[in-house]
């Protein structure tokens, strides 16, 4: 008898573990689930423990996120529940009934709860979110029109947060309960618990900018050691990195599910991206802080272990392994007085969002060595590595109260034009830059110019002598030889100026074209006009056309038509065109602009 008595031990102790495991546990579908039902959840409240919570199932309702999209009410007891209420970063918490899974803590109840109340995104859902979905695709909207200023930043990512936390509605089909009516009072204040915000070596000001534009306070808790095996269970806190290196920003959820290699995390979406390419990282989690408002876990990321593929509307799940590909930038800040200072970080790779991101990164690093307010110089060098596609050169250089801010938008203004064309996929690899800050203004401004001569000839060279004022310093002037047209007839005009004056006068009257083309787009963003630069045009007021992306100026009236004739390209009339074109390096910001009228007289 003590073989069968054995046997029968054995079998009570397998079912025991068996019920301690829920990674290996089933899935219980949505439509098993009944109001009264009592399962339990798992999280991580402090350090690398999983903790349990008792869940007792209030309803479930129907199609309330979407057509065929389902929410299953709870009521969360245990552990520090009943003083924090539901915990942002504890999204993606597994919840099982009778051992089997039945899907992820997701959805919390508006502002101020005097319960734990949460929804419960299903298992089911979640799955099939994130299964067969497509690569992400080449262009994407561009977020905001560059440059940019930090308020025109943040408030570009501000929105595609807003977007992915915004309260949930009955979409599509009528909402259906299976439990009280009474629950019908609380869709409108379900929204996402929303993920731990995590921000580590950011300067107050721009953390202030980005904690507004992501609704949520961050912490900047220390990492520990990172663990020796890449694996993760249910119920761990898992990071995504949106920056990362010498400081680092992104986010903590918990895993919900892990099959194989695949995770399944937070059981609703983070910023909604669709396909995508986030690290994903160890996290975390130090403790919780209770709050009124919004109870969160204080959380912090660790080395990345996989890559986030799918920002889902019900999911954020990826795979254990190699991390996915991300802009390495390294930046060299040398101020007077004191030792370079170096930084290196990585971006994540994303159509939109790393122009914001490097932007924000690249502010972080200036704004923390260098004063915020008063006058400073800064000169930029560097290079963007876009594989294939070349490489972007930076030289550049500013003045004034908002110098660093210039300085930044410079940097990501190649970026938020390029990676989300219309034409083909573009990787940025590595951006290197070297910046110089002095805490004085060094500038100058453009006073008048003159030529040489008052009887110029078409197709005759002349100097055109160029008078510039140092701030606070004497004049100097610069000599640049200019060679005039030869089938200009009537009023020429020679326009003196910085770079901004001469993209003002672009955009008012000489209508420059839009690019046609990846090879048309990257030009332009090369010959960008810069602060350190004196351009000289020489402008005739014929008529031309703007022709399948060309600018073709002084044309003659049977060949203007011909152009105009053309239905299969776009063409668009000028009635000023740059028929000369010149420009001169200098060592600091250049203001100011200048005319010149001259009527061209024929050549001897």
């Amino acid at each position: 008898m003590r073989v069968p008595a054995l046997a029968v031990l054995l079998a009570i102790l397998a079912g025991v573990v068996a019920l301690a495991a829920p990674q290996s546990a089933g899935i219980m579908p949505v439509d098993e689930v009944r109001p009264g039902m009592v399962g339990v959840g798992r999280t991580v409240y402090a350090g690398q423990n999983l903790e349990e919570f008792r869940v007792t199932i209030l309803g479930v309702m129907r199609n309330v996120i979407g057509p065929r999209r389902n929410l299953i009410l709870a009521r969360l007891e245990g552990g520090p529940l009943a003083n924090t209420g539901v915990i942002q970063g504890m999204s993606g918490s597994p919840v099982y009934v009778d051992g089997r899974l039945i899907g992820a803590v997701s959805y919390s109840l508006g502002s101020f709860p005097k319960e734990p109340i949460a929804g419960i995104t299903p298992i089911g859902e979640m799955i099939e979110d994130i299964e067969s979905r497509a690569p992400r695709s080449a262009s994407a909207v561009p977020a905001l029109d560059w440059p940019a200023t930090p308020a025109q930043v943040f408030e570009a990512i501000g929105r595609i947060v807003r977007r992915a936390a915004a309260p949930i509605g009955p979409f599509g089909d009528p909402v259906e309960f299976i439990g009280p009516a009474s629950l019908t009072e609380l869709v409108p204040q379900l929204r996402p618990i929303g993920a731990a915000l995590t921000l580590h070596g950011f300067e107050p000001a721009v953390a202030a900018g980005l904690e507004q534009a992501f609704d949520a306070r961050a912490a900047a808790p220390e990492a520990p050691a990172s663990t020796a095996s890449a694996t993760l269970r249910p119920g761990d806190p898992v990071g995504m990195a949106l920056v990362r290196g010498d400081f680092e920003m992104g986010a903590t959820g918990t895993v919900t599910h892990v099959d194989g290699d695949r995770v399944y995390a937070f059981g609703h979406p983070f910023l909604n991206l669709g396909p995508t390419q986030l690290p994903m990282t160890e996290a975390h989690v130090v403790t919780v802080l209770p709050s009124l408002d919004s109870s969160m876990k204080l959380a912090s990321l660790g080395r990345v272990i996989g890559t986030i593929t799918q920002d889902r509307p019900t999911v954020v799940g990826g795979a254990l392994g190699d991390g996915p590909r991300e802009l390495n930038v390294t930046l060299t800040l040398r101020s007077r007085g004191a030792e370079p200072q170096r930084f290196e970080f990585f971006v994540l790779d994303d159509p939109s969002l790393t122009p914001l991101f490097t932007y924000a990164a690249v502010l972080n690093a200036l704004v923390a060595w260098e004063r915020q307010t008063g006058v400073l110089s800064i000169n930029v060098r560097g290079t963007l590595s876009l594989g294939d596609a070349g490489v972007i050169e930076f030289d550049d250089a500013y003045a004034g109260d908002n110098a660093l801010a210039l300085a930044a938008s410079s940097v990501a203004a190649p970026l938020g034009t390029l990676l989300p064309n219309p034409y083909r996929r573009v990787a940025a690899e590595r951006l290197e830059l070297d910046v110089e800050a002095a805490e004085e203004e060094v500038w100058s401004t453009i006073e008048r110019a003159w030529l040489d001569t008052v009887r110029p000839e078409r197709g005759g060279t002349y100097q055109l002598h160029v008078q510039l004022r140092d701030y606070r310093g004497d004049t100097r002037t610069i000599e640049v030889p200019v060679r005039m047209p030869t089938h200009v007839d009537g009023a020429l005009t020679v326009f003196v100026a910085d770079g901004p004056s001469l993209q003002d006068l672009e955009r008012r009257e000489l209508r420059p074209a839009s690019p046609s083309s990846f090879a048309d787009l990257l030009t332009r963003v090369r010959e960008a006009r810069r602060h350190n630069r004196i351009y000289i045009r020489l402008i005739a007021d014929q008529p031309g056309s703007v022709h399948d992306g060309r600018v073709l100026p002084s044309l003659p009236p049977s060949v203007q038509a011909a152009v105009g004739a053309d239905s299969s390209v776009a063409t668009t009339p000028v009635s000023r065109a740059v028929v000369g074109e010149w420009e001169v390096r200098l060592d600091r910001p250049v203001r100011g602009s200048h005319e010149l009228t001259l009527r061209l007289e024929p050549a001897r």
